[in-house]
């Protein structure tokens, strides 16, 4: 959260490339292709991302109302993942690895049995636990192609840059120094310059 509640620090981004004709209507249907798709018991996955409404993030029907407002669009980032509490998995496990060795007569597991028999007991206690979710909101003023997300967490940024990728199959690319002077269509003397540029110690390090 942070759009509209909490924490005001985020990261920025500007996307490149060209909005498509009718973007409004073109965006709506590929946020609804792309909104979460909550994890089941059955499911391979452990993590999934998507989009939610970003005014509560257990809205995934998504529709123009929610998603625009003047020339902004804001979404929420959902990430659902299951987490097997460390004392609970431990003690399952445990109990089916010597159900298992005595079921063979076996002293130890072998890499590859011990791997299969964890997945085993994950997706079994996946039943006794609900996924964990956590939704970060982005919004995108489209006019000037700047992205505010509130979040700088490494894997929260690159689920982002992956999920807008495929439905807006438009870059997203960090805000940086250079970049933004890229943008105002300074001199390439002036971008080299910026490219050379190195920290400045204000400090003794010894």
């Amino acid at each position: 959260m942070g759009l509209l509640q909490g924490s005001i620090s985020y990261a920025r981004f500007f996307v490149r490339g060209d909005l498509p004709d009718n973007h409004f209507d073109s965006f709506t249907e590929a946020l609804r292709l792309r909104a979460l798709r909550p994890l089941t018991v059955d499911d391979e996955d452990d993590l999934r991302a998507g989009w939610c409404n970003v005014a509560n993030p257990a809205d995934l029907e998504l529709d123009a109302e929610k998603l625009f407002l003047d020339s902004y669009l804001n979404v929420g980032l959902r990430i659902d993942r299951w987490v097997i509490p460390g004392p609970l998995f431990k003690a399952h496990f445990g109990e089916a690895e010597r159900a298992y060795l005595l079921k063979r007569k076996k002293e130890r597991l072998s890499k590859r049995e011990k791997e299969e028999l964890k997945k085993e007991v994950s997706r079994r206690l996946r039943n006794h636990v609900v996924p964990v979710s956590k939704a970060i909101d982005l919004s995108w003023h489209l006019d000037t192609g700047i992205v505010r997300f509130w979040s700088s967490a490494a894997s929260a940024i690159e689920h982002l840059e992956v999920l807008f990728q495929d439905t807006f199959h438009l870059e997203l690319v960090p805000e940086s120094p250079y970049t933004t002077a890229a943008r105002l269509d300074l001199p390439e003397s002036v971008l080299t310059a910026i490219q050379m540029l190195q920290p400045a110690v204000y400090h003794n390090a010894a």
